[in-house]
C-alpha cells in the first residue's frame, strides 16, 4: 500500500458500518480515521485535515453522499478535489453506478458489501496517484 495513505474519512450514518470500515482501514495501516455521520460533517473534517481516501455512504440524513461527492470534486471550501472516493450504497438499479461516477466517485460498492469488496475498492483507490 502506498506510504501516502495515512488518513481516511468515513462518511456513514450507521455506527456499525463505520466500525467495520475502520477495521478494514486498519489492515491498510490507516489508523488516522475520522468518522462522520453525513456530508456536512465530512466537509468540515476535510477542511480541517484533508484525507487520503474517503469511504462515503450515499443515503444519509442531511447532506447525502452524492451531493458531498459533487462538492468535493468542485473543490468547494478549499478542499482538495482529487481525493479518491469510494461510494458505498444500498441504492438499487442499473443507473446507480453511472450516477455515482457522474458525481465523481472513483469506486462504487453495493451494500451489503463484503470485506473483500471493500478491500478491493481500497486497493484500487490507493494503488495509483489518480485513485483509479
Amino acid at each position: 500500500m502506498p506510504e501516502k495513505a495515512k488518513r481516511a474519512v468515513i462518511v456513514e450514518d450507521a455506527p456499525q458500518m463505520r466500525t467495520l470500515i475502520k477495521i478494514v482501514l486498519a489492515q491498510f495501516g490507516i489508523n488516522d480515521v475520522v468518522e462522520t455521520e453525513d456530508g456536512t460533517e465530512a466537509m468540515e473534517a476535510l477542511k480541517e485535515g484533508g484525507a487520503d481516501v474517503i469511504i462515503m455512504d450515499w443515503m444519509m440524513p442531511g447532506m447525502d453522499g452524492m451531493e458531498c461527492t459533487r462538492r468535493i470534486r468542485a473543490g468547494q471550501d478549499g478542499i482538495v478535489s482529487n481525493i479518491p472516493i469510494i461510494l458505498a450504497t444500498g441504492v438499487q438499479g442499473e443507473s446507480a453506478e453511472a450516477m455515482a461516477a457522474a458525481a465523481g466517485a472513483n469506486h462504487f460498492i453495493r451494500k451489503p458489501f463484503t470485506i473483500k469488496a471493500l478491500h478491493h475498492a481500497l486497493t484500487s483507490a490507493l494503488g495509483s496517484d489518480k485513485g483509479t
